[in-house]
């Protein structure tokens, strides 16, 4: 009877079955593959660090000189991922976004002027942002701001040029001056706008913040 109660109890939602299955066969996949990438990654390394090792002990070698080497190599390949829109991009200094002091200026005095220029501008979320799950992302390119096809943030009212989610907004839209931004403002104090502006509005690609971030 219990066998037969379970049976019954599964039949009901087959569909939620099925869905729950393709998504435990899909992340079974995506284990075993991150378990042979990181075994095969260990072993690169291995053979890396004991080349590092035989080399140094051997005076041929710096180490000194290979970690100052290390660092410009490192941000070289982080930008070529981001580039090719390779691996995961995360705000690099993680802070929480809800006792974060943001920048005030009087945007409503501005905004027919700018036109909303700063919703356009490209970041990386934050963890925070991301678990939250009220900032949408880019799913082409994990954790960037997602936009539309017109360039602004998702979450722009285009209507009203106003966020939709204020209160939850991440850490770049809070800490983000404009005043000094040459893209936008030829005189932020004398309202003047920057001769850039317009291609600035009709990039639907965005134009990226000044990078915080990291690639993991």
């Amino acid at each position: 009877m219990e066998k037969a109660s379970a049976e019954g109890k599964n039949s009901e939602n087959p569909i939620l079955d099925t869905l729950r299955k393709d998504m435990a066969d899909g992340l079974r996949f995506t284990h075993n593959q991150a378990t042979a990438n990181t075994r095969k990654l260990l072993e690169v390394a291995s053979f890396a660090y004991a080349a590092i090792d035989l080399l140094a002990d051997k005076g041929l070698l710096r180490i000194e000189e290979l970690d100052e080497r290390q660092k410009t190599v490192a941000a070289s390949l982080v930008e070529k991922f981001i580039d090719q829109g390779m691996g995961l991009t995360h705000q690099e200094k993680e802070q929480d976004k809800y006792t974060f002091e943001p920048v005030q200026i009087n945007c409503a005095e501005r905004v027919h002027l700018c036109k909303a220029a700063c919703c356009r501008l490209t970041f990386a979320l934050s963890k925070q942002d991301v678990e939250e799950g009220v900032v949408k992302w880019n799913f082409e390119r994990p954790y960037l701001i997602a936009r539309d096809a017109s360039g602004y943030c998702i979450h722009m009212d285009q209507q009203g040029l106003n966020c939709t989610i204020h209160d939850q907004r991440p850490v770049p839209c809070r800490g983000y001056d404009c005043r000094q931004d040459k893209r936008i403002w030829a005189s932020f104090e004398e309202k003047v706008v920057s001769p850039d502006l317009p291609q600035l509005l009709r990039t639907a690609d965005g134009v990226e913040i000044e990078a915080n971030r990291e690639v993991s």
